[in-house]
């Protein structure tokens, strides 16, 4: 902590991963599951991931150190639409070691057109949760850090929406999400909600990892809710006000959500989810 109780979280020595704060909560790195795609190099090490300082605790963490995708709550894809515990991957989504931004572990989504689940919606290869710390109601403010990496051949979307992150209220488009632009940027939007700001965090990198931090005070009203953002370590949104909500919760989705297009993926990495205010038990 420093002197005015900002927990701050430093980048790690190569190859040991972040350490969470709260692994009491069970949220430590566990042994090889099933599973897992590719194996790191004898001596390699991922590197150290460079942060943003963030204020709270962890309440909830999805970085598939578990080597599976148990720590999320439902899968859901063209295969699988149920519980995440135990689910290593298959061709819609994958747990990969061979190219990893932080830890042992990384998710690959992989989305091919047609890709749409019994339920309907859109294509979709995405992780939910709705666990305690990953939802959010009224007034309540949180700190997502997370890294991504898209593949060097990514082409922009051509369809009307593509989400990789989004917080998703009771029904109907989400209220805020992290979308993928037709120009090949990194927006803050959100369908759920007309006429807000929609700021963009970056263009897509392709072939690089790349790690966000974004901040949220959530709201129905933008005169009490803001976002801001940063790219690796560079803030590029400044704090906006903006709503956040169009019900009494949000739950966290993150993976790929588009209506068409063709053949793409996605690796995803070392989510954390902190609270400021909230004590850990």
């Amino acid at each position: 902590m420093d002197m005015n109780g900002r927990r701050r979280i430093r980048p790690v020595a190569p190859g040991r991963g972040r350490r969470v704060a709260g692994a009491a909560l069970g949220w430590a790195v566990l042994g090889l599951a099933g599973g897992v795609v590719g194996a790191p190099s004898a001596g390699a090490a991922p590197p150290a991931v460079p942060t943003v300082e963030v204020v709270g605790n962890p309440v909830f963490v999805g970085d598939y150190e578990t080597g599976d995708f148990g720590q999320w709550g439902i899968c859901q894809t063209a295969t699988i639409n149920s519980d995440c515990a135990g689910f290593g991957g298959d061709r819609t989504m994958r747990i990969v070691t061979d190219d990893v931004r932080q830890g042992r572990y990384a998710a690959q989504f992989d989305l091919a057109p047609g890709d749409v689940p019994d339920f309907g919606g859109g294509e979709r290869a995405e992780v939910r949760s709705d666990a305690e710390g990953a939802v959010v109601k009224e007034g309540d403010e949180r700190w997502y850090q997370w890294s991504m990496k898209f593949p060097a051949d990514f082409q922009d979307p051509t369809g009307v929406w593509f989400i990789v992150m989004q917080w998703h209220a009771g029904d109907g488009s989400p209220p805020l999400a992290i979308n993928i632009s037709n120009e090949g940027t990194v927006d803050i939007g959100g369908d759920g909600l007309k006429g807000e700001p929609r700021p963009t965090i970056g263009p897509v990198r392709r072939g690089e990892w790349v790690d966000y931090t974004l901040h949220v005070k959530f709201s129905r009203s933008s005169e009490d809710g803001f976002v801001e953002a940063w790219e690796n370590e560079s803030q590029t949104v400044p704090r906006t006000a903006r709503a956040s909500m169009t019900s009494d919760s949000n739950y966290l989705k993150q993976g790929i959500y588009r209506d068409t297009g063709p053949a793409t993926s996605v690796r995803i990495d070392g989510l954390r989810v902190t609270a400021p205010g909230v004590a850990l038990p």
